[in-house]
């Protein structure tokens, strides 16, 4: 008898109409039709030969390739036995802080030299995503990412309006001596482009759309799928995109996410510690893509990041997001802004002025 033993590491996800196979070690995934699903979990319990004797001989071709497949993408191989050695991965997350991840939305009027930012980042916060909607010269960007040289920031992304004296030479520089800067978006650019600064380790991605306020995040899009342990991991038990995250609005207000309607106080007039023990703050954190309407059905749940801001039905929290033009139904993708029943929820959110 011979046997297909799977790397734990590489997961199958069962959507309504197609599945995903997910290697999380290298960060690819592989659109799968249902069917090939069926027959790689009957394999992780049966030998290849019950697998077509179950399935039918005439069926022993299309077997063999997804077998083959497997194999020839190092994501198991074939032995006498199933090895008990392959111990399934505990997908269980947690972190040692309250706080793992927060936007700033910067705003040059407001000091952020303040006892809340100082006690929010000294809580070993990984990930930082700096909104900048309007221009900022290099020399003030500077001393902004000086607040944060002695914090354990591993992650700090920049998003910033395209600015014709900027060069990419002037980029490089502030990543030098800023290493914890890992990319870089400039909005409202004269085309679209992905360049490299830093020895070709950090992207610049200029971005013909403008990016003004917070109204433009949330949307959903392939582009954005990421196949790995961490994001796999957390999506299990909690929401891809609130989860533990606090934001700093334009106006310096506290937020899950800038927005999310709710706010829980000014930077400069709250303690952090109130902040953490409001119960509402963890309202979403909890609500998984496989507690959404549409989205527990979708194959891509777990690789996709989440949005609680704008919904389908705005009363309804375990809606799908309304920026999704995915349906897991027909495997297909639509621009979601010319849904005609998206409509009156894209004017419910006053989102006209994006989408037209």
């Amino acid at each position: 008898m011979e046997y297909l033993n799977m790397y734990a590491n590489c997961q199958l996800v069962h959507g309504a109409n197609m599945s995903l196979l997910c290697d999380l070690q290298v960060h690819k995934f592989y659109h799968l039709p249902n069917d090939t699903f069926e027959v790689l979990q009957y394999l992780k319990q049966h030998s290849i030969q019950d697998c077509i004797a179950h399935f039918g001989e005439d069926n022993k071709e299309a077997i063999d390739s997804y077998i083959n497949f497997v194999v020839k993408k190092e994501m198991g191989f074939i032995d006498d036995r199933l090895l008990e050695q392959l111990i399934p991965i505990d997908f269980q997350w947690d972190r040692f802080t309250p706080i793992t991840n927060v936007i700033l939305e910067y705003n040059e009027q407001l000091n952020y030299n303040n006892k809340f930012m100082r006690d929010l980042f000294d809580l070993n916060v990984q990930a930082l995503e700096i909104r900048c909607y309007h221009h900022l010269p290099i020399n003030h960007l500077l001393p902004l990412l000086e607040m944060f040289n002695d914090k354990t920031l591993r992650v700090i992304k920049l998003i910033l309006p395209y600015d014709g004296s900027i060069s990419l030479n002037d980029l490089d520089v502030v990543v030098k001596k800023n290493p914890r800067v890992k990319a870089i978006w400039l909005h409202d650019a004269p085309e679209q482009k992905v360049e490299k600064v830093f020895n070709d380790t950090v992207a610049v991605v200029s971005l013909a759309r403008q990016i003004n306020s917070c109204m433009a995040c949330g949307e959903i899009s392939s582009s954005y799928f990421q196949s790995n342990m961490e994001l796999f991991s957390e999506s299990q038990h909690h929401n891809t995109c609130l989860n533990r995250k606090l934001s700093i609005d334009i106006h310096g207000y506290i937020r899950n996410c800038p927005s999310m309607e709710a706010h829980f106080g000014h930077m400069e007039e709250v303690e952090l510690s109130l902040v953490l023990q409001d119960p509402s703050l963890k309202k979403h954190w909890n609500i998984r893509k496989d507690d959404i309407q549409t989205c527990k059905d979708c194959e891509f749940r777990h690789v996709c990041t989440d949005c609680r801001a704008y919904l389908e039905e705005p009363d309804n929290i375990y809606s799908k997001p309304l920026k999704c033009g995915y349906d897991p139904y027909k495997n297909e993708w639509d621009e979601w802004s010319r849904n005609p029943l998206k409509q009156a929820t894209i004017d419910h959110y006053e989102l006209r002025s994006l989408v037209k």
